[in-house]
């Protein structure tokens, strides 16, 4: 083989791999390009879908929404039940009386509740003035701090200056944990900073918060937290709708994430019922 045939070996091999390069550059392209939607898709999916799952378990009325529509609050349920609202045949029977400013226990109808540190009582929550889980004040208030933990029939709690103002018609009770706030921080310009964040372990307040990082600490926690649940958020926005007779109510949420020059966008509704 001589010099002049190995250089038009080289020179013709050089021609088919550009052509073939020419026809495949489309294929790969386009991949890549699937590849980044299928990912963002499933981020996005996966967020809204987390969030959902908490928004479905939220205490009635305790859905509120920003000025802003950036920030959605809601009080998670960790665990539910009756109280027995008349005595029975027992001699320990022990009954819910929301009309003395002493009684300060009742018994639990059904399976017993966990109940560990900073877990609050609630019952009949409203979301109206007097009636209203973030704001407490010592004649009124439908949350009550829990003074037993663990595993428990009967429970005890603070009863302060007065009793819950209302009872419950069907004698219901919700055991809840601290607010959580879901926060969208996009980033239009450079979708690489824009985030979804939770925030969880701050107080109970009467006005919703607009900034985190120092507000009072949850009983039951060390420190504030907060947690990013998905990023590249280039859009995002929350809508609330209470519904009529504060019965069932409807959150969406929006949110449009951004990468390598791809976006998409997705929306999700949840069906909040506010039945307390």
């Amino acid at each position: 083989m001589t010099l002049i045939e190995m250089v038009v070996v080289i020179a013709i091999s050089g021609i088919l791999l550009a052509l073939v390069g020419m026809f495949t550059r489309t294929q790969i392209s386009s991949y890549s390009d699937v590849a980044n939607r299928a990912d963002l898709t499933d981020a996005a999916d996966t967020a809204l879908r987390r969030m959902a799952r908490e928004l479905q378990a939220a205490l009635p009325n305790s859905v509120r929404l920003s000025a802003g529509g950036n920030m959605l609050e809601f009080v998670p349920v960790k665990d539910a039940g009756r109280y027995r609202a008349q005595p029975g045949g027992g001699a320990s029977d022990d009954p819910a009386d929301f009309t003395s400013t002493t009684d300060n226990s009742f018994d639990v109808f059904g399976p017993p509740v966990q109940v560990t540190a900073g877990d609050q009582l609630v019952v009949f929550n409203l979301g109206i003035p007097g009636a209203d889980v973030y704001s407490s004040t010592a004649t009124s208030s439908t949350r009550r701090a829990l003074t037993k933990t663990g595993t428990l029939s009967n429970l005890s709690y603070a009863v302060g200056a007065a009793q819950f103002p209302f009872a419950s018609p069907q004698n219901r009770f919700h055991i809840v944990g601290g607010p959580v706030t879901l926060e969208c921080a996009p980033n239009a310009a450079n979708p690489d900073l824009g985030t979804l964040r939770r925030h969880w372990c701050y107080g109970f307040a009467a006005t919703q918060p607009s900034a985190f990082g120092s507000l009072p600490v949850y009983a039951g926690c060390t420190a504030e937290r907060s947690a990013v649940v998905v990023a590249g958020v280039s859009a995002c926005t929350f809508n609330y709708a209470p519904g009529a007779l504060q019965r069932n109510g409807l959150v969406s949420m929006r949110v449009t994430l951004t990468r390598n020059n791809e976006s998409i966008t997705l929306l999700h509704q949840v069906d909040v019922v506010n039945t307390p």
